[in-house]
């Protein structure tokens, strides 16, 4: 409105301002009446013409409107000229002031056409045209009017002279000024409130995790920083662009305003990338655009795929885990056809796996299950599926039928590869593998069927020494039920305390003295009587046991030999699984303490297995055993590969030679010759010797004959109770001494 009233004003202040300088000569005046009318058709019509215009922002609402404003001219300036009084008459020419108004109308349209241009310097000419169609429809006009001067007629009164008018175009000017002002006050605050608008719809749709796509039909307009990232192009390459420059398949029309559709944008690189869309209509100056939502699907498609491998795939190894091995095992199982109808199910289980977590770490067991996994694949063919269930334990389905060469082929193969050391950041491993069999369907008709079986088969492949692969038999369930009732009975054993402690003597060789005794375990069965360690010692290092039993062995050994002669020793073997325990020499201090038995009447026994574990950790224990003042002897010493190194790294005070070389002598002479070095290594490195499996005279008077220091055997006793021990070790009973 402000903008209508001052454009009014300035035309008519022009008018009058011209009027002023026309001089005719002759007393004039103007009617004050229709001066004011001449103002009010101005504001009327080029509001009038305003209004159609901002109705109608088109081109021929512009021509229509800027019509109007330039009638608005003419009307004010003919009626302006209707309150001219002169002292005279007024004679027009009618075809000069149809040219004035139609030059008013014709530029009034053409400066409405030029103010809207999209350019800036033709906008600034719109007016300066409207001025020319002022100033042409004044001119013009007055062109068109003789004044013929007739002194009969008076000016009328209450007319505005030229002075009051001037007083009057004066104030014009003025309100033409401030309303200017205002108006463009007005248009700044107006700007700056659609700028901010802007700015912020720009800054919400910029920050928005979606990209966001604005179209005027299917012609791009404008973009956010996400679309522009998606993409890898810039705002100005796409603003004017055809929709289908990134999304090739669709139009506005085809995109759905209610719900997402799967679609691909075609980025800066040509390169396909799945989106999904959704439409929605918004108004922008007067005009419906299409808001079009680009939702990037590459993460999302991305994480199902990993959510999908981590569903059936083994973190670890990447080999396939045990719910995709029970959906494989289950599909051959309902296919029956062709090649599914037989197969072979195998399961595998590493065989010192356990050492290695304990002793070396689980980063250490991780990363040998990934070396394991990987010579695994490289044994079998691409139509076989290999699975890690759990732990050390792995299953691999063999396709191709049931032919058993081909099949004993592949275990033979796998337990090769896996017997193969393994170097793993400087540390040299050695696990091995032992494989269970079965053959479907005539080793089980149903998924769980076939895997117990196969399992079956793994325990009797570990139960023959490991290393090694066993078919299903029918007769493997009777035996493993019967391990595991042994299992059963050997923990309730424990409980009830069904265990007793015999001891074997040992006898000095020269002088038949008594040195001390072995503590050997015996299990007194309630339906099996007398139980052999060689049967359930096994089972407890298999099944964890050998830890309360072993803390058993050791306290019940330093108590009763508290009862014997004070210069006698006790030994007591040590199983390899006991060195894992960090606190084996915690808890053999504390016995020694509740006990009351000195260290030095207590000697343990350990074999190479112990050694063979982690040397860093047993040699620990063992020099913190020797600072108690406990013996410590080697035990079956002979029968190992590397006991000579072991006997110059490790705190040994005694060799116990192993009575598989003992029953030989004096006959064979291999076995004499190894028992006289071993006598002969002892000495040299200040050790005591002890002979184990001493049954006969003749080999007791060879081995004291060759220096050895120590007996034991059937011939001094065979393994007697402790009350028996007792009294054997009383003063009155002396074994003469051998010769």
């Amino acid at each position: 409105m402000t903008g209508v009233i001052a454009t009014s004003s300035a035309i008519w202040a022009t008018h009058f301002i011209a009027m002023l300088a026309f001089e005719p000569s002759m007393p004039f005046g103007f009617a004050a009446g229709r001066t004011a009318a001449s103002l009010l058709v101005a504001i009327l019509l080029v509001g009038l013409g305003t209004g159609v215009v901002v109705a109608r922002p088109s081109l021929p609402g512009r021509i229509v409107g800027g019509g109007i404003v330039g009638l608005a001219v003419s009307a004010m300036h003919y009626t302006g000229m209707g309150a001219y009084h002169v002292q005279g008459t007024l004679q027009w020419e009618s075809s000069t002031v149809a040219v004035s108004i139609s030059v008013g109308v014709a530029l009034g349209s053409l400066s409405m056409v030029l103010g809207f241009s999209r350019h800036r310097r033709v906008r600034n000419v719109a007016p300066l045209v409207l001025l020319l169609a002022v100033c042409g429809t004044h001119f013009l006009g007055m062109s068109a009017v003789t004044i013929v001067f007739d002194p009969s007629i008076e000016i009328p009164g209450g007319s505005i002279d030229a002075t009051i008018l001037t007083i009057l175009t004066a104030n014009a000017a003025l309100l033409i000024v401030g309303f200017s002002l205002t108006a463009l006050r007005l248009w700044h605050m107006n700007r700056q409130r659609h700028e901010a608008e802007n700015q912020r719809l720009h800054d919400l749709a910029n920050i928005a995790v979606e990209g966001l796509m604005i179209c005027d039909g299917d012609t791009i307009s404008g973009i956010n920083c996400s679309l522009e990232r998606v993409l890898g192009l810039s705002r100005d390459s796409l603003i004017g662009a055809p929709l289908q420059r990134i999304l090739p398949d669709l139009s506005v029309a085809r995109i759905p305003l209610t719900h997402e559709i799967d679609a691909l944008l075609r980025d800066g690189h040509e390169a396909e990338v799945p989106v999904r869309v959704i439409a929605q209509t918004i108004t922008i100056k007067a005009k419906p655009h299409t808001v079009v939502a680009v939702r990037d699907q590459r993460e999302r498609l991305r994480a199902e795929a990993e959510m999908h491998r981590l569903a059936h795939h083994d973190t670890l190894t990447g080999l396939a885990n045990r719910h995709q091995f029970n959906e494989a095992l289950a599909l051959r199982f309902a296919s029956r056809r062709g090649e599914d109808a037989t197969f072979a199910l195998l399961m595998l289980d590493l065989d010192r796996f356990k050492i290695v977590n304990d002793t070396l770490g689980h980063a250490m067991g991780d990363e040998l299950l990934r070396r394991v996994a990987n010579r695994l694949l490289r044994a079998l063919r691409d139509g076989d599926l290999v699975a890690r269930l759990g732990g050390d334990e792995f299953a691999i389905l063999k396709a191709g039928g049931t032919d058993l060469p081909a099949i004993q082929a592949v275990a033979e193969r796998i337990i090769d590869i896996l017997a193969r050391p393994f170097l793993i950041d400087g540390h040299i491993l050695n696990v091995g593998a032992s494989i269970g069999i079965a053959l479907a369907p005539g080793d089980g008709e149903t998924p769980d069927l076939l895997m117990g079986n196969a399992d079956l088969a793994l325990y009797g492949a570990k139960e023959e020494g490991r290393g090694r692969y066993r078919l299903f038999e029918a007769g493997m369930n009777a035996r493993i039920q019967a391990r595991r009732t042994l299992e059963l009975d050997l923990r309730r054993a424990i409980a009830r305390q069904e265990f007793e402690l015999y001891y074997q003597p040992q006898v000095d060789a020269r002088t038949g003295a008594y040195d001390g005794a072995e503590a050997l375990i015996r299990w007194h069965h309630p339906q099996r009587g007398l139980v052999s360690p060689a049967d359930f010692i096994p089972l407890a290092e298999e099944t964890g046991l050998i830890g309360v039993l072993g803390e058993w062995v050791l306290r019940t050994a330093c108590a009763e030999a508290l009862s014997w002669p004070k210069h006698l020793t006790v030994a007591v073997n040590l199983s390899p699984v006991q060195f894992r325990d960090a606190r084996l020499a915690v808890t053999i201090r504390n016995i020694l303490a509740e006990t009351g038995l000195p260290g030095f009447r207590l000697e343990v026994e350990i074999t190479e297995g112990s050694l063979l574990q982690d040397e860093q950790r047993t040699l620990a224990i063992l020099r913190e055993l020797r600072t108690l003042g406990i013996r410590i002897s080697m035990d079956d010493f002979g029968t190992g590969y590397s006991s000579l190194s072991y006997l110059r790294r490790f705190p040994f005070d005694k060799i116990k030679i192993d009575q598989s070389f003992v029953r030989q002598t004096p006959d064979d002479k291999d076995s004499a010759a190894i028992v006289r070095a071993i006598t002969m290594l002892g000495a040299s490195l200040g050790m005591k010797t002890t002979a184990e499996g001493v049954e006969t005279d003749a080999q007791s008077s060879f081995i004291a004959g060759e220096g050895c220091d120590q007996l034991q055997g059937y011939l001094i006793s065979r393994p007697v109770p402790a009350d028996k021990i007792a009294m054997l070790f009383s003063p009155e009973n002396r074994i003469a001494q051998t010769a």
